[in-house]
């Protein structure tokens, strides 16, 4: 068993375009979305004043797991590889996709990501972020995972 447990977010942004058109494209629902010019809001839905200045969205590829980080990025990517055509024009009209990876350790860890595994992400012009939790967080902090 491994010594840490993961979580897998798509994060996608753009500065203009409405992001709902591409989560519907892919069958995915996400997790948090907004719109350019949407009120700033608390993930628990408290106005924080002004507007958003770009689109953003987190779609959620299931539970906190125990499965390694490179199988739940594996099954991610094979899930949007039909998608490629799309997520390459979001990146060509200033937009971003990323792989935000939320990873609790049990303790000292690691893992390797395959060459094959990184050029399939780069196919699909998806970057990866990685947010490490030592032992003693149980969860990321609120919104940690829908920047």
């Amino acid at each position: 068993m491994n010594r840490y447990r993961a979580r897998l977010h798509l994060r996608l942004n753009h500065p203009t375009r409405d992001l709902s058109i591409v989560c519907n494209r892919l069958g995915l629902k996400p997790a948090r979305i907004w719109k350019r010019g949407d009120e700033r809001r608390t993930p628990k839905g408290n106005s924080l004043g002004g507007r958003r200045a770009s689109s953003s969205c987190a779609i959620d590829f299931g539970p906190t797991s125990r499965k390694t980080v490179a199988k739940q990025i594996a099954a991610a990517l094979e899930r949007l590889e039909p998608h490629r055509a799309m997520l390459r024009r979001l990146s060509s009209t200033g937009g971003t996709a990323s792989f935000s990876v939320g990873w609790f350790l049990d303790e000292d860890s690691g893992e390797t990501f395959s060459s094959d595994l990184l050029r399939a992400m780069t196919r699909l012009q998806i970057a990866l972020d990685l947010h490490a939790y030592l032992p003693d967080a149980v969860e990321p902090p609120e919104g940690i995972l829908e920047r």
